[in-house]
């Protein structure tokens, strides 16, 4: 949600000075601008207004708009187009078969899960802490001033007990814990780090997890792979096999959706996902933060490796691609989700390469897919699996023998998880 408010500064920006050219940097800062209240309370109305079928956790209208004058809607009022009343309230809706379906929503897990394991949340702990607590780093700018200020008073302490944010407590105290268990529930996976670039941490892994679901998702690319090149094969052996592509989207979203059931992980997926999107935006562009850390870059990745080394610690080598899958898998498991593709008529589009008319966007997202994930994993996702290879880290799966449902009825572990 927070890269989304950022577009929304954007979109303002473009519309009151439509010549100029840096306006991505320019509204990254905006939302650095924001008081630490007003980014808690538009939180708290993007939970609100958000997806379906989650827990009802709201604020009440009267605290969530009268609470305090001039408060009432965070930073809504700030930006045009949005409604700022309770019986009208802002919603972007999915407005098509082929729209990712990320609109006015927060991203998938999936999304956090990728952009954590390039250990930018490390570096950037790191950064906080020798700006707070020492002078080996130049003196932040002004801007930055608001920027770690906001990045202490939402990410790095508890929050009060009634925001939507709070998420630690006695039951669980490390928020670290608390990401890499929902992790594991989620994907069956574990990050490819411990803290501060340790090889492992301690977390609860419960019994009732999707440990099948890589698995899956790897027969899935593999399939969506085969059915790309032979898309337009007119003589020879067609391997392309819709139904497969189908069954696997099935089991995927029967492993997400028992997960979910009755809003499991809802609000644990949000907070994280806020929190990763907002050090995610702090990279997206050479910003006041990342100038004052001398990282100006043309990258992500390039920006987060010079940050790293102002503070000692490297990001994973595969960061790039982490970058690169993490927006484009939060689209596509939504929509696994949502059962977009559980039909053999409704896959095509995965891989459908029209000779005439405009390209295939999904097609070239899933092609961007199947390439990162491979780079990023060192698993061929255009080579049929001929072992079974165990894996321990990012992106992690037990290996299973079994056929394709027996993994999925294996890797959603209890129903009542």
């Amino acid at each position: 949600m927070i890269r989304q408010l950022a577009n929304w500064f954007a979109d303002k920006l473009r519309i009151e000075n439509p010549s100029e050219i840096d306006i991505p940097r320019l509204a990254t800062e905006e939302v650095f601008k924001l008081h630490p209240e007003q980014l808690q309370r538009f939180l708290e109305e993007s939970w609100a207004y958000g997806k379906a079928g989650r827990p009802v956790f709201d604020l009440p209208p009267a605290l969530l708009y009268g609470m305090v004058p001039g408060l009432e809607s965070g930073v809504r009022d700030l930006l045009p187009g949005i409604s700022d009343t309770f019986f009208g309230p802002w919603r972007i809706d999915r407005t098509s078969e082929t729209d990712p379906g990320t609109g006015g929503r927060w991203d998938h897990l999936i999304y956090a899960y990728l952009i954590e394991n390039t250990r930018l949340i490390d570096i950037f702990r790191r950064v906080v802490t020798e700006y707070l607590q020492g002078e080996r780093l130049e003196v932040p700018s002004p801007l930055t001033h608001l920027w770690l200020r906001s990045t202490e008073a939402l990410f790095f302490r508890d929050l009060p007990s009634g925001s939507i944010a709070a998420i630690t407590s006695r039951v669980r105290p490390d928020p670290e814990a608390t990401r890499r268990n929902a992790y594991y529930r989620m994907f069956g996976a574990d990050l490819n780090h411990g803290a501060d670039g340790a090889s492992s941490y301690p977390y609860h892994r419960p019994t009732a997890a999707n440990t099948g679901f890589i698995e899956v998702f790897e027969d899935f690319l593999r399939e969506v792979w085969l059915a790309s090149e032979n898309y337009n094969n007119t003589s020879g052996i067609n391997t392309k096999d819709d139904a497969a592509i189908a069954t696997s989207a099935r089991d995927m979203q029967d492993m997400l959706i028992t997960r979910r059931r009755f809003g499991n992980l809802a609000r644990e997926e949000f907070v994280i996902v806020s929190l990763l999107s907002w050090f995610h935006l702090t990279l997206e562009t050479d910003n006041c933060v990342v100038t004052d850390l001398k990282a100006n870059a043309g990258s992500p990745e390039e920006r987060l490796r010079k940050i790293g080394e102002r503070v000692g610690l490297t990001p994973h080598a595969k960061s790039e691609s982490f970058f690169q899958l993490a927006p484009r898998m939060s689209a596509l498991l939504s929509k696994i989700e949502l059962g977009d593709y559980n039909t053999s008529s409704a896959v095509s589009v995965l891989y459908a390469d029209p000779q005439t008319g405009p390209p295939n966007q999904v097609r070239r997202d899933m092609l961007d897919i199947i390439n990162q994930w491979s780079t990023a994993t060192g698993r061929d996702m255009k080579a049929r699996r001929t072992t079974v290879t165990p894996r321990t880290n990012v992106p992690a799966a037990r290996p299973k023998a079994s056929p394709q449902r027996a993994r999925v009825e294996a890797g959603n572990g209890s129903r009542t998880g």
